[in-house]
Parts: structure tokens; C-alpha cells; sequence
């Protein structure tokens, strides 16, 4: 294949037409007058803001010596190369308005949209994402909701992309299915939680127990500049919790959807509610209370008050504590670690990773995986 060789700088005919007068010590006015054509048209030429006519380019092949599509030939390639630009920075302009709101490269990794490649390609799929007709960000720029105006807290945070992932997560709730949401059975899992923490089966039968009380469940990885670590919010009439593995740990994983669970339980009485949680970070009165549900049901006063004594925090009490409040280990480590009562680098056995513990069927890019070697 014959490869395209481009000038860097796109050189028009009137270049050529000014060296032509220079070698002759021709002035602009004495072109035009050997042409019989007006200075304003000659000058449009030589700035190559004018097309050069059949007409012309004889003229020119007449008072220069070259044949007319010698300066026909010189015109068309600028003219050419000129649209090819315009195309290329519009080409810029668009990606760059897309790159700013969404992550693309993580999208398509993860699966959520398939190509960048070619613009139209992608405008297609960005449009697709989001339901929209026209290619306007304006959407995004209006947003309302709290949870995408953070703090200065994280100097990275990007509120457009904490919308892409909410948006997906929205999308997503649609794959899954259970039946009518029960409330009452809600804060009853609730303050039986720890139970499910303590065994090898547990995050898997928790999942169940949500969705036999109407509450979807789904893990979603999150987005860089996001700091997300779950969402929970109303679909189709049944509350969905979403859970990103942002820090794939134990205790992670159910302090987030204990903390999920509580905002469900303390604040969910209209069907538009919603939050999306970074558990580093609380702000907001409903995030305190939720935090302090979690922390209740989690069984984290019991904990402190094991160790309230204890200056050596070794791992045969971590056990032993966990045996007796029913915890799963690192739940302990995790509390401790939280209320500075041991630091962060000790007892790292009990770090343990749960992401393969979550069945595969609650993974949103396992089905996006699925369903495109499907395709």
C-alpha cells in the first residue's frame, strides 16, 4: 500500500506566485495588470483565499511559462489538504469533548462501549451510552445531584466521570431480576450481617438473602478520578446496591454494603432517592447515619470494647474476637485499623481479597464479556 506523505505546513498557490514575482521584481500591481485582472482579485490569489479558475491558471501559465494545470494542479492539492485539516481539528475538538466527561479508554477495557476508533464510531457509541440524539454535554454540566459535587478533598475528583459510572450502573440494574422489594426484611439483614461475614459462603449467601428481600445487588469496577466505593439507588421499584471493589478487601466489601444497606434503611422514602459513596469521605448528616448504622451492625462498639484493654493487639486475640462476636477476622482488623488503635501496616494476613468470592453472575463486565464473545 502507497503511503500519503503530507507537508506539515500546507502550502497554497500564492507561495508560488510570490516567488515568481520576486525572481522578476514584479509588484502585486504589475501582476495585475498583466493579467487585466484587479488587485483585490489577484491579491485573494496570492493569499490563496481565492480558487484559481481555468481562466486564471491560463494566465498564469502565460505570464510565468508553466502549462495551466501546472497552477490548476497547485490549487487543488492546497484545497484538498485544506478540507482534510478542518476535518482533523473538528476531529480534535470532538474527542477532546468526549475525553473530558468520559473515561474512554477504561470504558472500552471494560467493556462498556466497544471502539474509539474511527470519530463517527465513537460518537455513535457515546451517544448510544447515554440515549441521546445530539452529541451535548449540557446534560452533564447541569446535573444537581450532590453526590457529583464533592469537596476539594480530592484535588483528581472528576465529576463527569462519577456520572459515566452511576450512568452504567443505572443502565446495568436492568440485567438483573428478583422479585417485589420487602422492607421489613431489609433492616432485619441488616443486624444479622455479621453472621454472613463469618463464614466461607457468606458474601454469596448475603447476595441471595437481598435479592429474596427485592434488593438488587451488582458489582461494578469503578473509574479512575471517581474514588467511588458503592451506590445505592431505586430501579423499577426495587433498590439497587452496587458494590466497585475500589479496595478489594474484606472488610471493605462489607462495610459497603452495610453502609449502603443503612442508607437504604435510615433514608429511602421516595423512589428517586440515591447515593454514591466514598467511604473515606463523609460530608453530609445522611452520611453519618449511615455510617453509624453500618458501624452498629458490623458490631464495632463490641469490638472496641474487646480490646479496650488490650495494648497488644496480637492475632490470637484478633480470633479469638472475631470467634466470639461471630465476625469474620478482618472485619476486627479493619475496625481497629479504622479507630487508630492499630496500625495500618500490622496484621496484614487479615487483608484478605473477596472480589473471587462474589459470584460471577453479580459482575456487570463478566455479562459484557459474555454477551460480546456471544456476538
Amino acid at each position: 500500500m502507497v503511503k500519503t506523505i503530507s507537508p506539515a505546513y500546507n502550502i497554497g498557490p500564492g507561495e508560488f506566485i510570490k516567488e515568481e514575482l520576486e525572481a522578476r521584481h514584479w509588484r502585486q500591481e504589475d501582476l495585475a495588470a498583466i493579467l487585466a485582472m484587479s488587485l483585490k482579485a489577484v491579491n485573494e490569489i496570492i493569499r490563496s483565499k481565492q480558487a484559481i479558475t481555468i481562466e486564471t491558471a491560463q494566465k498564469l501559465g502565460m505570464a510565468f511559462g508553466q502549462s495551466p494545470q501546472f497552477w490548476l494542479n497547485l490549487d487543488s492539492a492546497y484545497r484538498l489538504r485544506e478540507r482534510r485539516q478542518d476535518y482533523a481539528i473538528k476531529d480534535v475538538g470532538t474527542r477532546a469533548r468526549i475525553y473530558e466527561r468520559m473515561p474512554i479508554g477504561e470504558m472500552i477495557k471494560r467493556g462498556w462501549i466497544r471502539t474509539a476508533k474511527p470519530l463517527d464510531a465513537l460518537v455513535d457509541e457515546v451517544k448510544g451510552f447515554w440515549g441521546i440524539e445530539d452529541l451535548d454535554f449540557s446534560f452533564m454540566d447541569k446535573a444537581v445531584q450532590p453526590m457529583f459535587r464533592k469537596s476539594a478533598a480530592r484535588a483528581h475528583y472528576n465529576p463527569h466521570f462519577a456520572q459515566t459510572w452511576f450512568h452504567m450502573a443505572q443502565k446495568c440494574a436492568s440485567l438483573f431480576n428478583v422479585g417485589p422489594y420487602h422492607a421489613d426484611e431489609v433492616e432485619c439483614l441488616g443486624t444479622t450481617m455479621h453472621k454472613y461475614t463469618a463464614t466461607a459462603d457468606g458474601p454469596a449467601a448475603f447476595i441471595q438473602a437481598l435479592n429474596g428481600a427485592g434488593v438488587k445487588f451488582l458489582a461494578l469496577g469503578h473509574l479512575s478520578k471517581t474514588y467511588t466505593d458503592g451506590a445505592v439507588f431505586m430501579k423499577d421499584k426495587n433498590p439497587v446496591i452496587v458494590y466497585t471493589g475500589r479496595y478489594d478487601r474484606v472488610d471493605n466489601f462489607w462495610f459497603t454494603v452495610a453502609y449502603e444497606l443503612a442508607h437504604l434503611v435510615l433514608h429511602f422514602r421516595k423512589h428517586n432517592e440515591m447515593f454514591i459513596d466514598r467511604l473515606d469521605r463523609l460530608e453530609t448528616v445522611q452520611e453519618h447515619a449511615a455510617n453509624h448504622r453500618a458501624a452498629f451492625w458490623l458490631r464495632e462498639r463490641e469490638v472496641l470494647a474487646y480490646f479496650k484493654n488490650i495494648t497488644y493487639k496480637s492475632r490470637v486475640r484478633v480470633e479469638d474476637c472475631a470467634c466470639r462476636l461471630e465476625l469474620h477476622p478482618d472485619i476486627v482488623v479493619g475496625i481497629l485499623q479504622h479507630n487508630d488503635q492499630l496500625a495500618m501496616t500490622n496484621l496484614n494476613k487479615y487483608k484478605t481479597q473477596i472480589a473471587s468470592s462474589i459470584p460471577d453472575a453479580y459482575w456487570v463486565e463478566k455479562h459484557l464479556q459474555e454477551i460480546r464473545e456471544a456476538s
